[in-house]
């Protein structure tokens, strides 16, 4: 008699405390999903070598060096370094694949930047936009430069600092996102790294 009368009692406690769980669907906030419009994470690494993902545009507007291929702790990155390089002057674009800007609203950009052995503010990582970029030549396309936050001579150690969110949401058509770093291969020797680009939809 008294396991009949346990068992009851039993499941009546269970499905009380299932039903007494329960909440309304407004008691809590379900994430908002972000439409994704572009990404890299630079993760197909060829370690050490130029960077030669397809679509971008890796440029050597002054000097030989280029942007490289990292990772670290199997995490990919962009390089740029003019150390070693024996030239007074290195400047390196990595520009993106087209972005198409009409398929959605409030465009917003974000990525990651760090460097290391930056002595100077002279040697910079600067960001740029181009909507009349042809694909090839890099110096006769209108570039815009974008206010975000990057790394530079005071944030050294490979410390990541996010850009901040950066709004796109005024360009339509074709749009191209440019990281461009200015050194040398004595004073200004420094490097930079750019990791984790994304331009997504708020809408």
């Amino acid at each position: 008699m008294k396991k009949i009368f346990l068992k009851p009692i039993f499941i009546l406690s269970l499905s009380a405390g299932l039903f007494t769980g329960c909440v309304n669907e407004d008691e809590f906030d379900i994430p908002t999903i972000r439409p994704v419009i572009f990404t890299e994470d630079f993760n197909e690494v060829d370690f050490n070598q130029v960077l030669d993902y397809e679509g971008w545009t890796n440029f050597a507007e002054a000097g030989t060096k280029k942007w490289i291929e990292r990772d670290f702790n199997n995490d990919g990155y962009a390089q740029f370094s003019s150390f070693g390089s024996g030239e007074a002057s290195n400047i390196g674009w990595l520009i993106s694949p087209a972005i198409n800007m009409d398929a959605n609203e409030g465009e917003i950009l974000s990525f990651q930047s760090a460097s290391n052995f930056v002595d100077n503010a002279n040697n910079k990582l600067e960001v740029f936009v181009s909507s009349d970029y042809d694909g090839t030549n890099v110096l006769t396309a209108t570039w815009v430069p974008l206010n975000a936050t990057v790394a530079d001579n005071t944030t050294n150690n490979y410390t990541y600092i996010p850009s901040g969110n950066i709004d796109l949401s005024t360009y339509t058509g074709t749009l191209h996102i440019a990281f461009k770093v200015t050194g040398n291969g004595s004073t200004l020797d420094g490097l930079f790294q750019v990791d984790k680009i994304k331009v997504y939809s708020l809408n």
